[in-house]
């Protein structure tokens, strides 16, 4: 029998309710020091996963690399854990010019253009967050006192060759900008689809790091890196408000 945590190589009885996925590994002790008694739990490929305390709860925070393949692989494996809610927090490039270097996009819902979700279910199903998940991350937007966004973002496979660069707009492309499509990435599709299929509450914040002016995108930088600690808060304050709403429980 194939183990069900093959990949991301944890003990299910490790993992919290509540769990935070991220890319990059480095920002998973970024993310765990918010945490009580954060210890690491996993570690294999790109999976990185530290668990601790928050209001009593246990919580934890996992990496998952880059791209809707690896998201929807940790997805299934944590969802045959405790996992009931999974909030991404990572970063994006923006698709509208009012979205500025740091500020934070609460993810309502995205456009899938990735390979991966299509082999789940049909192209017409929409990739969509949990309401409470959305409304809490909203709440915690709002203590938190980060500027933010809520709309839909796009799913794409490609990091390069990625839609929104004013020199390589399409038809499409420019069509997703019209509809007010505010941000490309490269997981939240997955999390979403795989998420939903599995019964896992999901949603997303995401930090602006490449803003869209008009010279072109301008990246990074002292504002983003703030953005994205604020980002980080807001997905701990969220947790804190479904945990007391008794949300994933």
């Amino acid at each position: 029998m194939v183990d069900p945590r093959y990949h991301i190589k944890v003990d299910p009885k490790d993992v919290g309710k509540y769990v935070i996925v991220v890319g990059d590994r480095g920002r998973v002790e970024r993310v765990a020091k918010y945490f009580q008694d954060a210890v690491k739990v996993g570690d294999n490929r790109e999976y990185l996963t530290y668990t601790g305390y928050v209001k009593g709860e246990k919580v934890s925070v996992m990496s998952t690399g880059m791209g809707a393949p690896a998201m929807a692989i940790g997805i299934e494996e944590l969802a045959t854990t405790n996992a009931k809610v999974v909030i991404r927090v990572g970063t994006t490039g923006a698709a509208q010019r009012n979205l500025k270097l740091g500020d934070s996009v609460i993810v309502n819902a995205a456009v899938r253009l990735d390979g991966t979700t299509s082999q789940y279910i049909i192209p017409e199903y929409p990739a969509v967050a949990d309401f409470q998940v959305v409304d809490a991350l909203v709440k915690a937007a709002q203590d938190v006192k980060n500027p933010f966004h809520v709309g839909i973002v796009l799913s794409t496979d490609s990091y390069y060759g990625r839609a929104f660069d004013p020199e390589k707009h399409n038809h499409l492309e420019s069509q997703l900008v019209k509809a007010g499509v505010l941000a490309i990435e490269m997981e939240i599709g997955a999390l979403y689809i795989v998420g939903g299929i599995k019964r896992l509450k999901t949603g997303a914040v995401l930090t602006v790091r490449e803003e869209l002016t008009d010279e072109g995108y301008v990246q990074a930088g002292e504002r983003f890196e703030k953005g994205l600690e604020n980002s980080i808060k807001i997905a701990i304050r969220a947790i804190e408000i479904l945990i007391e709403g008794g949300v994933g429980r």
